[in-house]
């Protein structure tokens, strides 16, 4: 599902999310250790939800891996 490559050639959407504030200071200190964004990390943690067993049989339930082609 998820390549690299294919990053920079996605559009990409902006959402916004609200946090506890534990939970955000924790994401910008974990960024600032590992040189990284927070955009960085939720996007990666993200990635990983999508690749659970739960989400990949919604996803294949509800044919969303082919949303590109409906529109």
């Amino acid at each position: 599902m998820f390549s690299p490559d294919s990053v920079m050639a996605e559009k990409k959407a902006q959402i916004r999310v609200y946090l506890p504030t534990d939970t955000d200071k924790i994401l910008k200190i974990l960024a600032a250790v590992k040189e990284s964004s927070v955009n960085a990390l939720v996007n990666e943690a993200i990635e990983h939800w999508l690749e659970e067993a739960e989400q990949k049989e919604i996803v294949e339930k509800f044919n969303l891996d082919q949303l590109d082609e409906i529109g």
